[in-house]
């Protein structure tokens, strides 16, 4: 456990060091807005395009990490709904439950904490995953905050579509299976610019979110108990559920290691994004983004030490 620590320690070492720069600095909002539309708009979307066009993609050959991770997806969907139901929860907390708890940082720090555990040959893998992420995400879950807010029914499907073919991370997705599926060859200047690019993004995402951690309040004691077990749910309990299920099946979990790793990633940043479209609990977002950040500097070496 402390050999992996190690491994992925300059991930969080950087995290926290921006985190602390803006605490002290108080570097303004300014560079994490800049940094986050580099990383999404341009960063991310080089970086898995690069990736996929390089492998020779089969629907029949990852069939089984395609299914696995949508049925935790959607399983994470229905038990959002369960608890939500369960506990009689506003319709603000619940939607904003809903969408949190699939919404991992599979990208941000999904993809850094897999090469740097498994290296570069990772990266078709992570990217077929986030690619699975986002399909589910943007249609079922903002479908569904769609469906619960907007009083025209008409407009979900529309919303759903927009949602869909807009995201510059899926149309990365789409364009690379092409040009992986295809064999089409990509002249070696292009790629060598390409390289540069995907270079850059790990630790651009890395400062992104040190820089969030260190602009957040720390409010009162008591109000961090819902989301320290929000937290536990999504690093501990959810991704065993994804562990045991997959050795229940008969599998070697080993063989979805990658999925379940990313299955235990903290809160991504794009849900408080999406807060005041959504009418969402922005604190609580802020909130859960911070702790399950923190506490996965635990829980992803324990996991990634089993798997």
């Amino acid at each position: 456990m402390i050999e992996i620590l190690s491994v992925i320690a300059p991930l969080f070492l950087i995290i926290f060091a921006s985190a602390v720069l803006q605490k002290f600095k108080n570097m303004g909002k300014e560079w994490s807005i800049i940094l986050n539309k580099y990383a999404l708009n341009i960063g991310f979307p080089v970086l898995i395009f690069a990736a996929l066009a390089k492998t020779s993609f089969s629907f029949t050959a990852e069939a089984s990490l395609i299914i696995a991770n949508s049925a935790f997806l959607l399983i994470s969907f229905a038990l959002a709904i369960i608890i939500g139901k369960a506990l009689r929860l506003k319709k603000k907390m619940f939607l904003t439950l809903f969408i949190c708890f699939a919404f991992g940082n599979v990208a941000y720090l999904g993809i850094p904490v897999l090469t740097q555990v498994s290296g570069e040959e990772i990266l078709p893998t992570a990217s077929l995953i986030i690619a699975i992420y986002l399909f589910w995400i943007f249609t079922i879950g903002l479908g569904y905050l769609d469906y619960s807010i907007d009083k025209n029914k008409k407009n979900v499907a529309k919303n759903m579509l927009k949602n869909f073919t807009r995201n510059p991370l899926l149309i990365s997705v789409i364009l690379g299976l092409i040009v992986g599926s295809l064999q089409i060859p990509i002249p070696a200047i292009i790629e060598k610019s390409l390289s540069m690019i995907s270079a850059s993004v790990t630790p651009v995402v890395l400062v992104v979110i040190g820089l969030f951690i260190g602009s957040s309040k720390i409010g009162k004691i008591s109000e961090w108990i819902p989301i320290f077990i929000f937290s536990l749910l999504t690093l501990i309990i959810l991704p065993a559920g994804f562990y045991f299920s997959v050795k229940l099946l008969g599998y070697p979990p080993a063989q979805f290691s990658s999925s379940i790793i990313d299955a235990a990633m903290p809160l991504a940043i794009t849900p408080f994004a999406l807060a005041d479209r959504y009418k969402l609990n922005k604190r609580f977002i802020a909130r859960s983004i911070v702790l399950s950040t923190i506490l996965s500097v635990i829980s992803l070496p324990f996991w990634i030490s089993i798997l």
